[in-house]
């Protein structure tokens, strides 16, 4: 049993190893990425879009003022609620203070999740589109440098 567990835990630092060192951190201005290899990267405004090559997957993040004209004095709450409609989605859950979360379809008819996280004077809209094995992390690693 010993020799299982110790063999368990190589498989599990080698693993780990092998991600981190195909990850390559990416900063930009209001957030930053473990990016994965295999991943493209557009920029348009104060859009970031990441791309899988192999086109199965998007993920973009979008940093906006809550202090602009249109969004001053929203919360998260009311932040979600009216992407949600622009984007004909779900009604937005709450996943922790704000942070909440929903599912619509893409234009192209792509299973969607966006969430709109509000940290201090900007919220962050970050949406994901398609499946791909490292949008988990990718979604973790944005988090963990905004909060």
């Amino acid at each position: 049993m010993k020799r299982l567990l110790t063999i368990c835990l190589i498989v599990c630092l080698s693993a780990a190893f092998a991600f981190t060192a195909r990850a390559e951190l990416r900063e930009f201005t209001d957030f930053s990425i473990d990016l994965p290899s295999g991943w493209d990267v557009e920029r348009e405004g104060i859009t970031v879009a990441f791309l899988a090559k192999d086109k199965s997957a998007t993920m973009m993040v979008t940093v906006e003022s809550t202090a602009g004209m249109f969004f001053e004095g929203m919360s998260a709450e009311e932040l979600a609620q009216a992407y949600s409609e622009e984007l004909r989605g779900t009604k937005p859950e709450m996943e922790a203070p704000n942070y909440y979360s929903f599912d619509f379809k893409s234009p192209s008819g792509v299973d969607s999740e966006a969430s709109i996280v509000v940290v201090g004077k900007r919220f962050y809209l970050i949406t994901i589109s398609g499946s791909h094995k490292d949008l988990a992390g990718m979604v973790e690693s944005v988090l963990l440098s905004i909060m």
